[in-house]
Order: structure tokens, then C-alpha cells, then sequence
């Protein structure tokens, strides 16, 4: 399977709307994932016309999920479960983006350790280096409905 994708995120995220902040997985190898997120007027976590820094943070926990989606989904052929942030380290904001601007969303698998999975994510918007991270998130037992 090519690693090179165009996946609507609803098929592989737990999450519905208003609290959806992946549009696409454009994709996905063992070592990393990429997003796309169009930053709309009316969305949730938007405020004076730029995605505010909670909203750029559930961007990248939104595109790790989707990693383990995609993974669960087409790799495993096992329901996509729901999974939880853990620890959020070295979260550096650069610059909110404004609305209308596409956030791709690079994730960078590290490690699992005991079901605890260890990724760096970065932001950016063409270019731009928006924001970056390090998290580790667990998946539940709890299936996505």
C-alpha cells in the first residue's frame, strides 16, 4: 500500500464535530504520518480570526490518533479505538494560524513502551514552522463509535 494517501479523517478518528481538528491523513508509513487541517471562521478553538494554541495542541494529538486509526483500520483490521494524551512536553507555539490557512501535521513515531506510544509532532503551514511537541498517548479499550 502506497504511503502517499487522501483519507477523510472521519474514517479513522474517534472524534465528531464540532471537535474535529484533522480534515485529511495524506500519509502514513512506521515512522511517520501527515495531516491536513484547513483552519475554518466558525470553528470551535478559533478566536480573533487565528487557531488558538489549545486548538493547534488537539491538532496533534487529532493527527497521532489518526495514526493509530489508519494503523488499527487498514493495517490491523480492528475497530478504531479511542485514546488519551498522557504527557505533553516541550509544546512551543511559533505563531497561531489564521483562518483559512492549512496546517499539515507531520508525526514522527519514537517508540511504544508498554502501550504507551512516544511521538514528536511539528505544524506548519507551507513552510512555516508553526508549532512542535512531544507526546505520549495511549489507546483505550473503548472502541470509537
Amino acid at each position: 500500500m502506497s504511503p502517499f494517501l487522501d483519507i477523510d479523517a472521519g474514517e479513522i478518528l474517534p472524534q465528531r464535530e464540532p471537535f474535529v481538528f484533522v480534515d485529511r491523513l495524506v500519509h502514513y508509513d512506521e515512522r511517520e504520518t501527515v495531516t491536513e487541517f484547513r483552519v475554518a471562521e466558525d470553528h470551535l478553538l478559533v478566536a480573533d480570526g487565528h487557531l488558538t494554541a489549545p486548538g493547534i495542541l488537539e491538532n496533534m494529538a487529532q493527527s497521532s490518533a489518526a495514526r493509530i486509526g489508519y494503523l488499527c483500520k487498514y493495517v490491523l483490521h480492528v475497530p478504531v479505538r479511542i485514546g488519551y494524551i498522557g504527557a505533553i512536553r516541550k509544546f512551543r507555539v511559533h505563531r497561531l494560524p489564521a483562518v483559512g490557512e492549512t496546517l499539515t501535521t507531520t508525526i514522527l513515531f519514537r517508540e511504544d513502551v508498554f502501550g504507551i506510544s512516544l511521538v514528536d509532532a511539528v505544524v506548519r503551514v507551507g513552510e512555516d514552522l508553526i508549532a512542535e511537541a512531544s507526546l505520549k498517548t495511549a489507546l483505550g479499550e473503548k472502541e470509537a463509535e
